[in-house]
């Protein structure tokens, strides 16, 4: 008796079981169903792990209404100067500023100003950042980033670590590879302006935007023989091979107007005269100059001017009308005169 309640009960046991694990799963797939029905009806939303990034644009910077000064906006605080060693001043140039998402390029007027203590003094990087963040911030400049550019960012600068420091000193006035930087921009309702600011390396680079204006002219057989007839003498910039007589091509425009000069003016008798700058030998130099005069007049005759009316002769580093001690002096000197005989 005892045997078949025995029997009974583990018979009831395993029903009941089988019904509440049946119950669960019909819930279950129940569930999964009205959760599937849901979002069948709801707009799937793609996402990406990319940040989204904007171009820069002035648009968003607002107009400063202060007095900000003259050019270049900026001078080093007290107790500190400019060394004028490592410090460069460019009539147009260009900086790159960066503003956490993207690169740009502002050229015009540039000042990269490398800063010392007055005195050989311990450097005062608190002092620099102060004054200078403070003083920004008061003519209306606006911080467009601080920090370190992310690595992942100069990498795209080139494929290895010279192409990448090549691009920083073309672009930034101090080391933003391995320092942090401060970007400011600064606009006007005549100007946009750039500042490059960085502690570590003792800079701050400026740029003042403005369009290029091409100050290259042609010269013309009317503009060489006005020269003449206004001064006796024409001076042009013939470019030939370093240390050599050899007239480079460009410079051949430059011959053709002569040979039209001479052939619309018969009468007209030239003495072709070259001049150099006081680098090298200056027996060197005499002996160049008259060679690359008598290239000239040799490149003359090739167009069919008679040589009669052309004379030739070189004075080396002996008539210089600028100073020697500049490179924009040195171009200068290097040239050749076309005097009226």
């Amino acid at each position: 008796m005892k045997k078949t309640h025995l029997i009974s009960l583990l018979l009831m046991a395993i029903l009941c079981s089988c019904k509440n694990s049946k119950g669960e799963n019909t819930a279950q797939k129940t569930e999964e169903k009205e959760v599937s029905s849901t979002n069948k009806d709801m707009p799937v939303k793609e996402f990406s792990n990319e940040k989204e990034t904007k171009d820069f644009s002035w648009e968003h910077i607002p107009e400063s209404k202060v007095d900000i000064g003259a050019y270049p906006y900026i001078t080093p605080p007290k107790g500190m100067i400019i060394d004028k060693n490592e410090s460069k001043s460019y009539e147009f140039d260009k900086l790159e500023m960066f503003d956490g998402n993207t690169f740009f390029v502002l050229d015009g007027k540039v000042q990269r100003m490398q800063l010392m203590m007055d005195g050989d003094k311990e450097w005062q990087h608190y002092l620099f950042d102060k004054s200078v963040s403070e003083y920004l911030k008061s003519i209306g400049a606006k911080l467009i980033f601080e920090g370190k550019i992310p690595d992942e960012f100069t990498q795209k600068w080139g494929d290895n670590p010279n192409a990448i420091y090549r691009h920083m000193h073309e672009f930034y006035a101090g080391d933003v590879v391995n320092s942090p930087i401060r970007m400011y921009v600064l606009k006007t309702s005549t100007k946009k302006i750039g500042f490059q600011v960085s502690s570590k390396s003792r800079t701050i680079g400026i740029v003042e935007d403005e369009n290029f204006k091409q100050t290259i002219e042609k010269i013309t057989a009317v503009d060489i023989l006005d020269e003449i007839n206004n001064k006796g003498y024409a001076t042009l910039h013939i470019n030939f091979d370093t240390g050599k007589s050899r007239i480079k091509a460009d410079s051949y425009t430059v011959i053709n107007e002569i040979a039209k000069m001479m052939n619309a003016n018969t009468d007209l008798k030239i003495s072709i005269e070259g001049h150099t700058d006081n680098v090298g030998n200056e027996v060197a130099n005499m002996k160049l100059s008259k060679n690359r005069a008598k290239s000239v007049l040799m490149a003359l005759t090739d167009e069919d001017i008679d040589e009669a009316r052309l004379k030739s002769e070189g004075f080396g580093q002996t008539k210089p009308i600028e100073d020697n001690s500049t490179e924009k002096g040195k171009a200068k000197n290097r040239r050749v005169e076309l005097r009226k005989i």
